[in-house]
C-alpha cells in the first residue's frame, strides 16, 4: 500500500513555502490599496502644481489690472548723459524742454582754528540753527571728542562734525550742514563760550531786536472771501468799518484786504492785535505772490493774550505779501487794533571763524525761466507730474526729455504671458490621452514572481496624463483659450479690442495649425513696444476697463481671467482644495484598510501554520500505521 502524503510535499514544497504562498495570495488587496494610494498621491502633487500655476497667473493678472499698473509710466532723462534722472507720472506731458544747470545746491561747510588737542571745555549750552530748525545742545564738559558726540546725539539732524589732527598737539573742529541750500546755512548761539573755546566761532553777541512793520489795510478795496462759508459777507450793512480804535469785522463775515506790497523774510510772522472780546480761535490768512501768480494761505490761529500770530515765513519766505485775510465766525463783531509784520533777527549770535563753503541753492533754467531750489534731489514742484534729480552743472543748454517708459509695461505683459503659457502647457500635459495606448489583456501566472496588479495601470498611465478625462481641467483649458481670443469693447475710440491688436497671439499668420491649436501665446515685441509707447492707456483698458464709469473694473482680458481662476483657488471651497481633500480621504481610508488587513494576515498566517502542523502530525501517524500494516502483511504472507 503506498504511503499517504500531502500534495505540496509530493511536489517538493515544504510546509513553510505553502504557507508563504497562501499568505501572499491573501495580501493582494493590500497591493491594490497601495496602488490606489500611489495614484492618489500622484494626483495630489498634480493638483498642487495646478494651484501653484493658477495662483501665479492670478497674481500676474492682478498686476495688470491694478490701478497702479505702470503702462503709462513716463521716464525723464537728458540729452547729455548724467545731467538729470527722474520719473514722470501719466499726468506729465511728453516732449523735450530746454534745460540748463547753472549751479548745484551745496552744503554749508565750516572750519575752526587750530587748538590744543587735549583742551578741556566747560559744561554749558549752545544752540545750532539750520533753516527753520534749531537744536540746543547740553554739553556736560570734556574734550573735542565729547563735544562732537554731544552734537551728533542732540543735533545730528542739523550738523555733522569731525576732528582733523594737524600735528601731535593741534586739532581743528569742522562742521557741515546736513541739508543743502542757502537757507539751511548753520548759525550758532554760544552763551557759555563753549564753541569759541573749541575754535569754531567768535565772540557771542547780544541778540538784536525784532523789526516791526505796521501794515496799512485798504478796506475800501477789500473783497469778499468765501461767501458760501461766511454768509453775511456780501450784505452791504455788514462790510468792514474803520474806527478810531481799529477795523471792526462783523459777525459771520470774511474779507481779503490789500496792503502795500511787502517782502516776507525768513521766520517773519504777521501779528494781529485785537481790542476787547474775541474768539479763542480765528481763521486768518495772507495772500502772496509766488512764481508770477497770487497764492493764498488761510488757517485757524489760536489767540495768545490779545494777539493772533500767523507764521507767514513758514509759507511765503522771500515772497511778496499782498493781502491780509480776516474772518469772524463768532456771533459778535471783533475789533482789529493793528496788523504788524514782525521780522526776527538772524538767530545766530556767534559768527563762524572760517567758512570753507557757503550753502548754495540749486539754480536751473527750464525754457529760459530761472528757478532755485534748496536741494538737488527729488524736485517735484517744478514741472507737473515730474520728479527729478540733478547731478551736475551743464556747460551749455541740454534737452530735458520726457517720454513713455514702455519697459515696465512690457515686462508685466511678458510675465503674464509666461504664466498663462505655463498653466496651459501643464494642464494639457496632465489631461492628454494616448489614443493608441491600451491596457494589456495579458495575464501572468499567479506562480510568477513578477505578478503585480499595478503594472498594467502604470503602463497605461505612462501613455496618457494622470488627470486624463478630468472635466474641471479641460474646462479651464477651454476657458483660457476663449478668454485669450475673445473680443472686448474698447472704452475709447483709439482703444484695442483683441489681444492681437497689441501683438499677442497664438501664432503669426501662416503658422503651423497644430501649434495654433495648442493655444500658447506669443508676443510680437516690436508691435507691443509700439502700442505701449503710443497708446499705453489703450493697452491697460484691454486688460481692465470701467465701461459704466462706476469706479469698478468690470471688463477686459484680465477681469474675465480672474473670474475664471477664482473657483480654482478659493481657500475653503475651491476646486483644487476639494479635489485634494477627497484624495486625502481616499488615502486615509486605504491606509486604514491596509492596517486592518495586515492585522488579519498575522492571525491568518498563524492559523495556517497551526493547521499544517496538525496535518503533518496526522500524516506522520498515518505513515507509521501504514508501515506497520505493510510489514505485518509481508511477514504473514512470506513466513508461511
Amino acid at each position: 500500500m503506498p504511503a499517504y502524503t500531502m500534495p505540496g510535499l509530493m511536489t517538493g514544497q515544504n510546509t513553510n513555502d505553502i504557507v508563504k504562498k497562501l499568505v501572499e495570495l491573501e495580501r493582494r488587496p493590500i497591493k491594490r490599496w497601495e496602488t490606489e494610494n500611489e495614484y492618489s498621491k500622484a494626483q495630489m502633487q498634480i493638483w498642487g502644481e495646478v494651484k501653484n500655476l493658477t495662483t501665479n497667473l492670478q497674481t500676474k493678472t492682478r498686476a495688470l489690472v491694478s490701478f497702479t499698473a505702470p503702462f503709462a509710466t513716463k521716464s525723464v532723462s537728458s540729452s547729455e548723459e548724467g545731467v538729470i534722472t527722474g520719473e514722470a507720472s501719466r499726468a506729465a506731458k511728453s516732449g523735450n524742454r530746454a534745460l540748463e544747470i547753472t549751479e548745484m545746491a551745496s552744503k554749508h561747510q565750516l572750519s575752526g582754528v587750530a587748538i590744543d588737542t587735549d583742551i578741556r571745555l566747560p559744561e554749558g549750552n549752545f544752540t545750532i540753527y539750520s533753516g527753520k530748525s534749531k537744536e540746543t545742545v547740553t554739553f556736560p564738559g570734556g574734550g573735542l571728542p565729547e563735544l562732537t558726540n554731544a552734537i551728533k546725539n542732540m543735533a545730528g539732524g542739523l550738523a555733522e562734525t569731525s576732528i582733523i589732527k594737524i600735528d601731535k598737539d593741534s586739532s581743528i573742529l569742522t562742521v557741515t550742514s546736513v541739508k543743502t541750500g542757502k537757507k539751511n546755512e548753520l548759525q550758532f548761539s554760544d552763551p557759555n563760550g563753549i564753541l569759541k573755546l573749541a575754535g569754531l566761532v567768535g565772540e557771542n553777541k547780544a541778540g538784536l531786536e525784532n523789526t516791526n512793520q505796521l501794515l496799512s489795510l485798504d478796506i475800501l478795496k477789500s473783497k469778499v472771501w468765501e461767501p458760501t462759508k461766511f454768509k453775511k459777507s456780501e450784505t452791504e450793512t455788514e462790510k468792514l468799518v474803520q474806527t478810531e480804535e481799529g477795523i471792526s469785522i462783523k459777525a459771520d463775515t470774511s474779507f481779503s484786504i490789500p496792503i502795500a506790497v511787502t517782502e516776507i523774510k525768513e521766520r517773519a510772522f504777521v501779528e494781529i492785535e485785537v481790542v476787547g472780546e474775541a474768539p479763542a480761535v480765528m481763521e486768518l490768512g495772507i495772500g502772496f505772490e509766488k512764481e508770477g501768480s497770487v497764492r493764498n494761505k488761510f488757517l485757524p490761529i489760536t489767540k495768545t493774550e490779545s494777539k493772533y500770530i500767523f507764521p507767514a515765513g513758514d509759507y511765503a519766505s522771500d515772497k511778496n505779501l499782498t493781502t491780509i485775510i480776516l474772518s469772524n465766525a463768532a456771533t459778535t463783531p471783533v475789533l482789529i487794533k493793528s496788523v504788524t509784520l514782525v521780522t526776527p533777527p538772524p538767530p545766530g549770535t556767534a559768527e563762524p571763524l572760517k567758512v570753507l563753503q557757503e550753502g548754495k541753492d540749486l539754480k536751473i533754467k527750464i525754457d529760459g525761466v530761472e528757478i532755485t531750489r534748496e536741494t538737488n534731489d527729488a524736485i517735484a514742484d517744478v514741472l507737473e507730474g515730474i520728479s527729478f534729480n540733478v547731478h551736475k552743472v551743464t556747460e551749455k543748454p541740454v534737452s530735458l526729455k520726457i517720454h513713455v517708459d514702455h519697459a515696465k509695461g512690457s515686462a508685466l505683459i511678458k510675465e503674464w504671458v509666461d504664466a498663462y503659457n505655463e498653466l496651459m502647457k501643464f494642464s494639457k500635459e496632465v489631461t492628454s490621452v494616448e489614443k493608441n495606448g491600451k491596457i494589456s489583456d495579458k495575464k501572468e501566472s499567479d506562480d510568477s514572481k513578477a505578478a503585480d496588479i499595478s503594472r498594467d495601470f502604470w503602463d497605461n498611465k505612462s501613455k496618457s496624463g494622470i488627470l486624463a478625462g478630468e472635466n474641471s481641467i479641460q474646462r479651464l483649458i477651454a476657458s483660457l483659450k476663449t478668454t485669450a481670443n475673445s473680443y472686448y469693447p474698447a472704452p475709447k475710440d483709439n482703444g484695442f479690442k483683441v489681444l492681437t491688436d497689441i501683438g499677442i497671439s497664438t501664432g503669426a499668420v501662416g503658422s503651423n495649425w497644430e501649434k495654433i491649436q495648442d493655444g500658447l501665446l506669443q508676443i510680437d515685441q516690436e508691435r507691443l513696444v509700439s502700442v505701449l509707447s503710443e497708446n499705453p492707456d489703450g493697452v491697460r483698458d484691454l486688460f481692465a476697463s470701467d465701461p459704466n464709469n462706476d469706479a469698478k473694473m468690470e471688463e477686459g482680458v484680465g477681469i474675465r481671467l480672474l473670474e475664471i481662476l477664482r473657483p480654482y483657488n478659493q481657500y475653503a471651497s475651491g476646486i483644487v482644495t476639494s479635489k485634494v481633500k477627497l484624495l486625502e480621504e481616499t488615502v486615509a481610508g486605504n491606509n486604514k484598510k491596509i492596517k486592518e488587513h495586515e492585522s488579519h494576515l498575522i492571525s491568518f498566517e498563524a492559523k495556517l501554520k497551526q493547521r499544517f502542523l496538525y496535518m503533518e502530525q496526522g500524516v506522520g501517524k498515518n505513515k507509521s500505521v501504514g508501515n506497520y500494516l505493510q510489514n505485518n502483511m509481508f511477514r504473514g504472507n512470506g513466513g508461511e
